[in-house]
């Protein structure tokens, strides 16, 4: 008789207990232990290689500044050269007003632009599919998104905000009113802020809109002409219920408002609700419709 030595790791017949154990952990199909990023940290790491890979970004920011840089100068001048009689129009000639008044009134478009082609425009080209098949659970990707936008969007505002004091002093000239630095540094921030909750907000739109057409119409009009034709009518439960609006609550946010219906952390409070509603609803409608 011969003696064979029967390789157990190889042989099929040999149970679970007769094969080696080498200690080494079983690597599962997440990938969680071969190295790779996955969930939230991964799903962030994707949106933020997303967002500065297309050229839209750079053009929407670039248009964003734009926008703002003409309304200042644009209001500036010609509040500068208005009668000495006070009959400027309402154009304000504080540097700060003005800058605020050219965000809510212009720049935030430029942003609205940008969120929307953040989410909307991945439906309209269908890569959305691909987004869920790699990022499968539905809330993680919207939160991906927001945590890469809002970020994005405060510093853009905080920027923005020399930039477009400058412009406005320069404009208004002799009739500028003098800035503290406390305060330009507050409305630096108060910027930054409303520019990222507004991301935030029209991110939740596109989900459950579904359509770049759609969330840029359903943004104008909740940021602008929703608010605007609200506070015109005579209706009085309507004219105050629009101060609590996403626009009219970041201009409180900018102290710009019209009647300063609340204060700062009012403003905040709102717009972080307006954005916890948007995005449930998108989260809502994409669970029910998927993609």
């Amino acid at each position: 008789m011969s003696n064979k030595t029967v390789d157990s790791s190889t042989d099929p017949t040999a149970g679970p207990a007769a094969r080696p154990s080498s200690g080494a952990p079983i690597p599962s199909r997440s990938g969680a232990t071969g190295g790779g990023r996955g969930g939230l940290v991964g799903a962030v790491a994707a949106e933020w290689t997303k967002l500065w890979t297309v050229r839209s970004t750079w053009v929407a920011l670039a248009s964003t500044a734009a926008l703002i840089i003409a309304y200042t100068v644009i209001a500036g001048g010609a509040a500068r050269s208005a009668p000495a009689d006070g009959s400027a129009g309402g154009l304000p000639t504080a540097p700060l007003d003005n800058l605020g008044t050219g965000v809510a009134f212009m720049g935030q478009f430029g942003i609205l632009a940008l969120a929307t082609m953040v989410i909307a425009t991945e439906y309209s080209t269908g890569s959305i599919r691909s987004t869920l098949l790699w990022i499968p659970v539905r809330w993680r990707m919207l939160l991906a998104k927001c945590l890469v936008l809002f970020p994005v969007l405060f510093v853009t505002g905080v920027v923005l905000t020399p930039v477009g004091l400058g412009t406005a002093v320069a404009a208004l000239g002799d009739a500028a009113q003098p800035v503290a630095v406390e305060d330009a540094v507050g409305q630096a921030f108060a910027v930054g802020g409303y520019l990222g909750a507004l991301g935030v907000i029209v991110v939740g739109i596109g989900a459950a809109v579904r359509s770049v057409a759609g969330t840029l119409t359903v943004g104008f009009l909740l940021m602008l002409v929703l608010p605007m034709t609200m506070q015109s009518t005579s209706v009085e439960f309507l004219s105050k219920a629009a101060d609590y609006l996403p626009g009219p609550a970041g201009m409180n946010l900018m102290g710009v408002a019209e009647n300063d219906a609340y204060g700062t952390a009012t403003a905040v409070g709102l717009l972080a609700l307006w954005a916890v509603v948007a995005n449930m609803a998108g989260y809502f409608v994409l669970r029910s419709r998927d993609a």
